[in-house]
């Protein structure tokens, strides 16, 4: 996995925050096309309608579809991970960038808080940082 995430990416440009960002545009852009690469999320939109969608500006996705699949294998494997808490993280970074659902509605969604979403994603994001900076090197 490693040789494959470092073949044609320059992760030190973006921090795991942007690179999700830019991710989450990517995934909902309509250079995709047609067919979304998350049929769930397509089912969610449709469908639920209480759900409240995170407020953002709009941006300019810049990252190429090779990034965009970097960033979500990247993601995969951090989800499908054997410590729970690990995959966890994955999910709520899914949910908050790939599917642009708000902090609010990860929390009702899972029966907690805000702040422990909040908290779960920033620990997230710290593992995907450091993984970029191994990355990096």
């Amino acid at each position: 996995m490693n040789a494959m995430v470092k073949m044609g990416m320059n992760w030190s440009k973006r921090s795991a925050h942007q690179w999700l960002e830019q991710y989450g545009l990517w995934v909902r852009s309509a250079k995709i096309g047609t067919v979304s690469a998350n049929p769930l999320a397509n089912l969610i939109d449709k469908n639920d309608v209480t759900r409240i969608r995170s407020s953002k500006t709009s941006m300019a996705c810049e990252i190429s579809d090779i990034e965009g699949m970097q960033i979500c294998q990247l993601l995969a494997k951090m989800h499908n991970d054997k410590r729970e808490y690990l995959a966890e993280r994955a999910w709520f970074l899914i949910l908050k960038f790939e599917n642009d659902w708000s902090d609010q509605s990860i929390a009702n969604a899972h029966g907690c808080s805000r702040a422990k979403v909040r908290s779960e994603v920033d620990k997230g994001l710290a593992y995907l940082d450091g993984k970029i900076e191994v990355f990096s090197d």
